[in-house]
Order: structure tokens, then C-alpha cells, then sequence
């Protein structure tokens, strides 16, 4: 992954918190079919700063990248 250790540990915590206080979203977005794709990046813009994303992780890294790590984060679908 390309994306910075800081900045993955940073995604990964608001993801975790933001996952563990709504967990039924992941079994809801499987029963709509929505794609694990779809899932990752509803999440990430959900509990991400809009700032760091577009200020920080935009700067070095692109879509791809984002969502490498997201998967990562998200595990299995």
C-alpha cells in the first residue's frame, strides 16, 4: 500500500468507531446487493474529515490507493 502508516492508522480508527456504533450496516448494504466497492466508499466520505481526505490523502495518493486500504480496513463483505 502506498498510503502512509499515520494515515491508514488515522482512516482505520474512524472506521472502526464509526462501524462499531452502526453494526448493521454492513449486513444491510449485503441484503440491498450493493457492491463491497460501494460499501467502502459510503463509509469512508461518512466518518473521514472532508478536509483530510481532499488536503492530505489526495495529495499523494488516488482512488486506487483509497481504496486498497479501505478493503483492508473493511475485510471481508
Amino acid at each position: 500500500m502506498k498510503i502512509k502508516k499515520e494515515h491508514f492508522l488515522k482512516i482505520k480508527s474512524d472506521i472502526d468507531n464509526f462501524l462499531k456504533n452502526r453494526p448493521e450496516i454492513k449486513s444491510s448494504y449485503k441484503n440491498e446487493k450493493l457492491s463491497k466497492e460501494r460499501f467502502a466508499w459510503d463509509v469512508f466520505w461518512a466518518c473521514v474529515d472532508v478536509f483530510f481526505a481532499q488536503k492530505v490523502l489526495y495529495q499523494y495518493l488516488n482512488d486506487n490507493h483509497i481504496q486498497t486500504a479501505l478493503y483492508k480496513i473493511i475485510g471481508e463483505y
